[in-house]
């Protein structure tokens, strides 16, 4: 069985179950939770640590290049990683202001159809707007990070910039994952749910720079049912809109491990 605590965090597995009827338990399955909606909770970012996060100034142990859930603030060694299944993908392009010059939060959020047609690209690499303002292609993954055995966690991994190359290896990856029907012999796309992904980070540079970003590789199919429903419903909540990318916390994006110059 396992719990969670009041920032949101799921914890590892109880030692012993609460001294009660899990029956009686079953009961109130819910209680109390009837008027917390998808808008009083915050879906968890999982991201690559920088030199210049603040997190490494803030929080012990820390360091550029380890992984970091945004909400409980746990920390997952980069050499290691996470393993994940996706439960949703979007690419939307963010218009910021240049920091100092305005919110903390997108001027605007844009699908792939609805991006202005009249950004041109800057001396500084950033496609510009008429009004000042700058475009940023964005990729979300949607995923349930796997927590050994512990319940798994709904995240977000948002890949910019620098990493939009691997963000577009794992779509073409999940895109190319087929299923063979034993009975027809047919080939069927699989859910992206079905294969598990294991993140680890890397150093990575180019002549402007250096940073750490997200290696993607495949690893085994995802065999536990229940698991697999969680994903299904993880899923279908994206497909409505009930969880969706909130960048509120995220700024001008030069405070991003990815924000390095082409």
């Amino acid at each position: 069985m396992s719990n969670t605590k009041a920032n949101g965090a799921v914890t590892t597995k109880t030692e012993k179950l609460p001294a009660m009827n899990l029956e009686n338990l079953a009961q109130f399955a819910g209680a109390g939770l009837d008027t917390i909606t998808t808008d009083d909770i915050a879906t968890p970012r999982l991201k690559v640590l920088a030199a210049m996060s603040p997190e490494v100034d803030e929080i012990d142990g820390a360091k550029a290049g380890m992984i970091i859930n945004n909400v409980s603030k746990k920390l997952y060694s980069g050499q290691d990683g996470i393993k994940v299944v996706v439960c949703g993908y979007e690419k939307v392009w963010l218009e910021w202001t240049d920091r100092g010059k305005g919110a903390s939060a997108p001027v605007n959020i844009f699908e792939p159809k609805d991006k202005p047609t009249n950004a041109v690209r800057g001396d500084d690499g950033k496609f510009r707007l008429e009004n000042g303002n700058y475009l940023e292609e964005c990729a979300n993954f949607y995923v349930l990070l796997l927590n050994g055995g512990a319940a798994p966690e709904p995240a977000i991994l948002s890949m910019k910039a620098t990493q939009l190359k691997a963000a577009r290896s794992w779509a073409y990856s999940l895109k190319n994952e087929f299923i063979q029907n034993p009975k027809t012999k047919q080939l069927f796309l699989a859910p992206s749910w079905y294969r598990i992904y294991h993140l680890t980070t890397t150093k990575q540079q180019n002549d402007k720079g250096s940073w750490y970003g997200w290696v993607v590789n495949k690893d085994e199919f995802l065999s536990d049912e229940a698991t697999f429903d969680m994903a299904a419903g993880f899923n279908e909540s994206v497909r409505k809109g009930k969880v969706t990318a909130k960048y509120d916390d995220e700024g001008d994006s030069s405070n991003s491990s990815e924000d390095i110059p082409f």
